[in-house]
């Protein structure tokens, strides 16, 4: 019996060891695999920069915007005269599908034509409020809306689809996710951008979307660092300071960051702000202190750092004759970010040729190395251009990928598995329909629908899509001139309203004072940071977003039977006054 357990356990002992031995040795190869793959990229990265001129590099660092929604003669000069390392794309650039294709087909065509290598081609596609890309894309809600789920899933698969879905336009540059916690509910800019107003949800939420969004093709920035959630100016307009020193931001700011940044994000966009107490001088965008010594160092990243807009009055009004082209690439910056052609590109170009030929992005590290700030931030980037596959057939160099079979392998491998899993997640037609659902809060307590009687409801709302969804549900709509009539009739008890401004929702609360014992529910899109007046016959429902999906979700929940939960963010208090608009229409 001993010698018969003695041999069952040598067996198992070697079976064990085979397939441990086995799995040991393939983790090996792949980890080999990955090794050669990371070091062909960063030689070949730099066998690239160190063959471009001066002009060549300087250019590599600027990305501009161009005019219209075509590679005009306007675009083609100034890809001619900057020789950009990408191009961002506004709403104004963005038509139909076939439109985007040619735009994104063509601005690669133009790079190669100029002996340039692949744009990184870039846009603004956070959902919601800002939302550049109309057509060929699943319109989702919001970053807020789809943060008060509060699940992980929901916001991998958000990001995961929007950046394929942008890969498949030619888009390669995703500016999203907001990683900011919008804690000061008086923040013009930042607003319903964010994810939440406590670390965690953002943590969760946001940094999953990174995560789907890098596996989707395309490459995600993670904004606006260090952060840009407790501000009650926007940097569009003004210059931001936050009173805070770098111990206070390590326990709420950078939070999410540094998640996103252990989960392996690759792109960084620096915020427009000044903290005094951390850097005196310079806004983050310009202060070696953050983005050096906080970002790369304390924080270890090594991907790649864009500045937020220069144009930006924060920068433009503050920080001009301090050449910020100049100071943001000494200061860390891989990226120079313009929204604009024309005199701008040429300027940001003159001060940036100026200083690289004077020898200023120079300097010799403590262990005796040299170093050209300018030549690494150009090298980071072509490596990433390299790294995502877009240097393709129709490229410059269209047959890169055959130096190293390992590369070439990995891109066939990620693209398929991105195609099979977009696959997959098409074949559930709801699921973005279920992510606005799942979004829709009540306040200032949860909402019970099952209260709600279709035959005593009287709907009054004027978005097109909510009006047609409550009559779908035989609830009778009619407009708000015929109010008065409807408080004579006794049977209608419960009275329906649509807003998307503080305005229309005092109107309403006008009218719940005069009518108390008739229950009145405002149906809200957008911000949620005004002012919403609490009384006992009023409730409210939010979708923090004002797409055609978020305002069929609150028909659809609203006559769902099911209780609404409370939203979980920090509004406004009563004595507050509600911020002024930011640099982003709150409408489509």
């Amino acid at each position: 019996m001993n010698q018969v357990l003695l041999r069952t356990t040598f067996s198992l002992f070697l079976l064990f060891g085979f397939f441990g031995s086995s799995y040991c040795f393939g983790f090996y190869l792949t980890e080999l695999a990955a090794n050669e793959r990371k070091v062909w990229l960063d030689e070949k990265a730099w066998s690239i920069t160190n063959a471009m001129t001066e002009e060549e590099l300087v250019g590599q660092t600027i990305h501009i915007a161009i005019p219209s929604k075509t590679v005009d003669q306007i675009a083609l000069d100034e890809i001619k005269q900057t020789k950009p390392g990408g191009i961002i794309l506004f709403g104004k650039n963005l038509g139909k599908k076939e439109e985007i294709l040619s735009l994104t087909e063509n601005l690669q065509r133009s790079a190669k034509e100029n002996g340039l290598p692949p744009f990184l081609i870039s846009t603004d596609q956070e959902g919601g409020r800002v939302f550049r890309v109309q057509d060929g894309i699943t319109h989702y809600p919001g970053a807020m809306a789809v943060g008060q789920t509060g699940k992980k899933e929901w916001g991998e698969i958000v990001g995961f689809v929007t950046s394929y879905e942008l890969r498949s336009l030619g888009l390669n540059f995703l500016f999203a996710p907001v990683l900011d916690i919008n804690n000061n509910p008086l923040n013009p800019v930042i607003n319903t951008r964010s994810f939440g107003s406590d670390v965690h949800r953002v943590s969760d939420v946001a940094v999953a979307y990174e995560r789907g969004a890098r596996a989707g093709g395309c490459l995600p920035v993670i904004k606006h660092f260090p952060g840009h959630g407790d501000t009650t100016v926007d940097s569009h307009l003004g210059l931001p300071i936050i009173n805070k020193s770098l111990t206070e931001l390590e326990k709420l700011e950078l939070v999410p960051f540094q998640e996103s940044i252990r989960g392996g994000a690759e792109a960084v966009m620096s915020a427009h702000i000044v903290y005094p107490k951390i850097d005196p001088n310079f806004p983050a965008t310009l202060s070696k202190t953050i983005l050096t010594d906080v970002l790369r160092k304390s924080l270890q990243f090594d991907g790649i750092i864009i500045t937020d807009a220069m144009e930006m009055h924060a920068i433009s009004k503050n920080y001009e004759k301090d050449r910020p082209g100049v100071l943001t690439i000494l200061a860390g910056a891989n990226i120079v970010l313009l929204t604009s052609w024309g005199e701008t590109a040429k300027k940001f170009k003159a001060q940036l040729m100026d200083a690289y030929k004077n020898g200023e992005f120079e300097f010799v590290d403590k262990e005796g190395k040299k170093h050209d700030l300018l030549k690494e931030a150009v090298q980071k980037q072509i490596r990433k251009k390299l790294e995502l596959g877009i240097y393709d057939k129709n490229s410059i160099q269209p047959n890169v990928y055959d130096e190293n079979q390992k590369q070439k392998e990995f891109l066939l491998a990620w693209e398929k598995e991105r195609n099979e899993r977009y696959k997959k997640l098409s074949e559930s037609q709801n699921f973005a329909k279920e992510i606005n659902e799942d979004s829709i809060r009540a306040y200032p307590k949860s909402v019970v629908t099952a209260t709600i009687v279709p035959e005593q409801t009287v709907s009054f709302v004027k978005n097109p899509r909510l009006k047609e969804f409550l009559k779908s549900k035989k609830i009778q709509s009619t407009s708000s001139k015929s109010f008065s009539s409807f408080t004579k009739q006794k049977n209608f008890t419960t009275y329906l309203f649509d807003s998307t401004s503080e305005a229309e929702v005092k109107m309403v609360v006008g009218l719940a004072k005069k009518f108390p014992n008739k229950r009145f529910l405002v149906m809200h899109g957008g911000t949620p940071f005004i002012q919403l007046p609490e009384l006992k016959n009023l409730e409210y429902l939010l979708s923090f977003s004002l797409t055609v999906g978020s305002w069929e979700a609150m028909g659809s929940k609203l006559t769902s039977g099911k209780e609404i939960p409370k939203v979980d963010l920090i509004l406004l208090s009563k004595e507050a006054k509600t911020p002024s608009k930011g640099a982003f229409p709150e409408s489509l």
